[in-house]
């Protein structure tokens, strides 16, 4: 029911990176989890379970240590608009598992990811106060299904919050609360849809538990340093870094 040492190991190695970050700038660690395990051989669903496991402590610590920045009545719309776009998410990814192969499960990835880096990049919103419903709408249920697609739900919040006046620890509390609001309707889809064959994964990443938390730890020291700017350069960059990443891997490993 567990996954090799060596493998176990391999899970450790990329997650605790992805924790770091996690913990640094409040999202990215499906970013980047997800597609370097799909790239190291593990099934699309495999990897969403893995990166679903990894992140369930980092949000839920990283929203109890930030709460005090977050409005509770900002919350509402975009955690319920989220829970509604999981289930359609997770049939996705059942559907992409059965007809594509890796190495076209990869490249979609990266194909996703960098439609997100080019809309992050590209969309110069002046910051505000308030989006308006519509937007709100748009950007949670895309970012609900990429949850249940892949479990990298982050790339749509991250363009929400950094299209308001909200301070650096106020964008990464509320990041870290919406996501782990979302883990408990995305687990059960997960198990509902795809069994057993995600029971290894989920366990292999529960024994590296203590080695991701040591990684949020580190990632939050580090995220209380950043100024705003910097924070959004990082964002932008390791999204970008890791769709190339994912759509050449074919290639590389061919």
């Amino acid at each position: 029911m567990f996954y090799s040492p060596a493998e176990i190991a391999l899970v450790g190695l990329i997650m605790t990176f992805g924790s770091v970050v996690q913990g640094a700038i409040g999202f990215a660690s499906g970013l980047i989890g997800v597609p370097l395990l799909v790239v190291s051989g593990f099934s699309l669903p495999e990897a969403a379970t893995i990166n679903l496991v990894a992140t369930s402590f980092q949000n839920v610590i990283g929203a109890w240590k930030l709460w005090d920045h977050i409005e509770p009545r900002e919350l509402v719309l975009p955690v319920v608009t989220r829970w509604l776009a999981i289930p359609a998410g997770v049939f996705l990814s059942a559907a992409v598992d059965q007809y594509l192969d890796p190495a076209q499960s990869r490249q979609l990835i990266g194909v996703i990811l960098l439609v997100v880096v080019l809309a992050l990049w590209g969309l110069h919103v002046t910051p505000r106060d308030r989006l308006s419903t519509i937007w709100q709408v748009v950007t949670f249920l895309s970012s609900g299904l990429m949850l249940g697609f892949a479990s990298i739900g982050g790339p749509p919040m991250v363009l929400y919050v950094n299209s308001l006046t909200w301070s650096v620890n106020k964008s990464r509390g509320f990041l870290f609360f919406c996501s782990a609001t979302g883990l408990p309707i995305a687990a059960f889809m997960f198990w509902t849809q795809h069994g057993e064959k995600i029971i290894p994964a989920a366990l292999s990443t529960i024994t590296i538990m203590p080695l991701l938390l040591v990684g949020l730890w580190a990632g939050m020291r580090v995220g209380h340093l950043l100024p705003k700017q910097l924070f959004r350069q990082i964002t932008f960059s390791l999204i970008l870094v890791i769709a190339l990443g994912a759509m050449i891997s074919p290639w590389i490993t061919g």
